[in-house]
């Protein structure tokens, strides 16, 4: 017979105190077990591998020890070694995956009316619950809520969503969370025999696959210890059928370089390895998480050595925030894709090209800095007298209008630098966009009034009636300074700010749009070229 226990069932928890996290989960049980307020219905909710069956056990062994310590069982009296064997009666699990029907509930509350044997609570653990018919559900709901004093059922799901809100509404619910990786891996390292080596970023790797389940992680750990090779980082990746942490940091060199013949070189030699395409773009994935946490924080995501964390500093400091973000998304993409692809290589491959060819105008910086370009050779074609094309107008039959007297209107003052061209408008919505990265209390206020006008080297913002208590806010000396500097930043001329009552403002959204325009021509044509003529109409 077989003796052999694995790593899981070996290291079971049978204490509250043996638990691997859920801190805030044990304290709460451990202190009803202790005071004795015993609820009759239970709910544990919780990814996969997280305690919630090992909770349940160990919660059924409190409450019925007769030599409680601190709330944790014994493990030596009767009550608790009677428990703990598979034949006691007072102590029921069920599956519900395998046992999801109206009838196999109604067996297990027929059960009910019996009393416990040689124990107080009678203790019912219904395992995977949210896979109960409805019909079973229904059945199981009257005795939830109303179960004889001596009943506790404790449910267990990875899939809370699903319950019914009565079933819900009955229950206590406790949340069990993702085992932390440090957890999980000073969990290992008390398992690890003596004459076994055991390298740190090995059990990292372990624990970062298990993805906050320590039942992962012991199977894991399992897995390679049964192979006869010590617990090295090139092991674990072997027996998970990962690739080098080499390769990793080789592919993304060869993608922010823009290298598709190196990158394509590399998906060649991880195919004659034998590797599964979708496990390598998980990988890759958790990779770029790495750099990018690196390039945001300073430090990984994942604990890792001292040589990697160096590596991942370097790989950072050579590629930008923008193509990191990309590389990313895309990469989550492909590995999505490859699980309905019919050949996941081709979706490996054109998840390289697409990287490496993409146009690097394509990213923010270069995009504005083409929008800045084209801006400048507009304003430059506009400013230039000798790119003004003029047109004849066609004699038209009509009587001409009886001549009127030249009007010269106060021309608004030019630009006093005859280098900006920028027009006032323009130069108001950059102020905009750069308030609200830099001065957001004050982008908030700006939002309140609407563009006013530039007239005499002066910008002005309206506000209307109902917020006529902010006009005095935006006209103090702080709040004024920084809007005039950065309008003056982007007209390139000293200029400044000020807000208006509307009450006590005319209408000028025509007269001051004609007014920016004769300011605008005079400082291309000249003032004394610039006639302006009353609308005969």
């Amino acid at each position: 017979m077989n003796s052999y226990q694995s790593l899981y069932r070996a290291w079971r928890p049978h204490r509250f105190s043996d638990m691997v996290g859920q801190d805030a989960t044990r304290r709460m049980l451990r202190n009803q077990a202790k005071t004795g307020h015993v609820a009759h219905a239970y709910l544990f909710c919780g990814s996969h591998g997280t305690g919630k069956t090992s909770a349940a056990r160990i919660m059924a062994l409190a409450i019925n020890c007769e030599n409680p310590q601190e709330g944790d069982p014994c493990l030596e009296c009767s009550n608790c070694k009677n428990l703990s064997r598979e034949t006691s009666l007072d102590l029921l699990e069920m599956d519900a995956a395998s046992n999801s029907s109206v009838d196999n509930v109604r067996v297990l509350l027929s059960k009910t009316d019996y009393p416990p044997q040689f124990v107080k609570y009678k203790v019912y653990i219904i395992d995977e619950v949210h896979m109960l018919s409805g019909a079973a559900f229904n059945a199981l709901l009257k005795t939830l809520e109303e179960p004889p004093e001596y009943m506790v059922f404790i449910l267990a799901t990875t899939e809370p969503q699903k319950l019914p809100a009565t079933i819900l509404s009955r229950c206590q619910r406790y949340d069990f969370g993702r085992i932390a990786d440090a957890q999980i891996v000073s969990r290992l390292k008390q398992a690890i025999p003596e004459d076994t080596q055991a390298d740190e970023e090995a059990l990292q790797l372990i624990a970062s696959a298990a993805e906050g389940s320590m039942r992962d992680a012991w199977s894991l750990m399992d897995m390679v210890m049964a192979s006869g090779l010590a617990l090295s980082q090139a092991n674990v990746r072997e027996a998970l059928g990962s690739v080098s942490q080499e390769m990793l940091f080789a592919f993304l060199d060869a993608l922010a370089r823009c290298d598709s013949a190196d990158a394509l070189t590399q998906i060649n030699t991880l195919m004659r390895q034998g590797r599964d395409v979708q496990v390598f773009l998980r990988d890759f994935s958790a990779h770029l998480r790495q750099v990018l946490g690196v390039k945001l924080t300073g430090q990984p995501i994942h604990a890792v050595g001292c040589a990697v964390a160096e590596k991942l500093r370097q790989q950072a400091s050579s590629v930008s925030e923008i193509n990191l973000l990309r590389m990313l998304d895309k990469c989550m993409q492909a590995e999505n894709d490859t699980r309905w692809a019919a050949t996941p290589r081709a979706v490996l491959d054109v998840y390289a090209l697409r990287i490496c060819q993409v146009d690097q105008e394509q990213d923010l910086s270069g995009i504005l800095a083409r929008l800045c370009r084209l801006e400048t050779a507009a304003v430059g074609m506009v400013s230039d007298p000798s790119q003004v094309s003029t047109k004849e107008t066609a004699p038209s039959d009509l009587p001409e209008p009886a001549p009127q007297p030249d009007t010269v209107l106060p021309l608004a003052q030019p630009p006093k630098s005859a280098t900006s061209q920028v027009l006032p408008k323009t130069a108001w919505n950059r102020m905009l966009e750069r308030l609200g990265r830099e001065h957001p209390g004050l982008f908030s206020l700006m939002q309140r009034g609407r563009y006013g006008g530039f007239r005499e080297d002066v910008f002005s913002l309206i506000l209307p009636p109902k917020e006529d208590i902010f006009t005095d806010m935006l006209n103090e000396g702080g709040r004024a300074q920084v809007i005039s500097q950065l309008l003056q930043d982007e007209m390139g001329i000293p200029v400044s700010f000020r807000a208006a009552r509307q009450a006590n403002t005319p209408d000028i959204d025509q007269e001051t749009l004609a007014q920016e325009n004769i300011a605008l021509l005079s400082g291309v044509f000249g003032r004394d070229k610039i006639i302006v003529k009353s609308d005969p109409s």
